[in-house]
C-alpha cells in the first residue's frame, strides 16, 4: 500500500491511483519540458552576448580606424563631410 498527497493509504487497484501515476508522469514530463527550456534559454543568452561582443569589437575597430584616416587626411575629411551634408540636404529638402 502507498500513500497519496493526502496521507490517506491508497493500494494500487484504486481508481485514484491510476490517476495520481498519471498526474505524476505529467509533472515530471513538464518538468523536464521546463528544464530543457532553460538550457536552450541559457545556450540563446551566451550566443547574444557572444555576438554582442563581437560587434562591439568591430564597431570599435572601425572608430578607430575612421579616427586615424581622419587624423592622417583632415582636408579630405572635411570635404567628404561636407559633401555627404550637402546631398542629405538635397535629398531630404524636398
Amino acid at each position: 500500500m502507498t500513500t497519496n498527497r493526502n496521507g490517506t493509504g491508497i493500494t494500487g487497484n484504486e481508481p485514484g491511483s491510476n490517476l495520481d501515476q498519471k498526474l505524476d508522469s505529467l509533472k515530471e514530463k513538464a518538468k523536464g519540458f521546463v528544464d530543457q527550456g532553460t538550457e536552450k534559454v541559457e545556450q540563446l543568452k551566451e550566443r547574444v552576448v557572444d555576438v554582442k561582443d563581437q560587434a562591439m569589437a568591430k564597431g570599435s575597430a572601425f572608430l578607430d580606424r575612421a579616427t586615424s584616416m581622419i587624423k592622417a587626411n583632415p582636408l579630405k575629411s572635411v570635404i567628404i563631410a561636407f559633401g555627404v551634408g550637402y546631398l542629405g540636404m538635397r535629398l531630404f529638402r524636398r
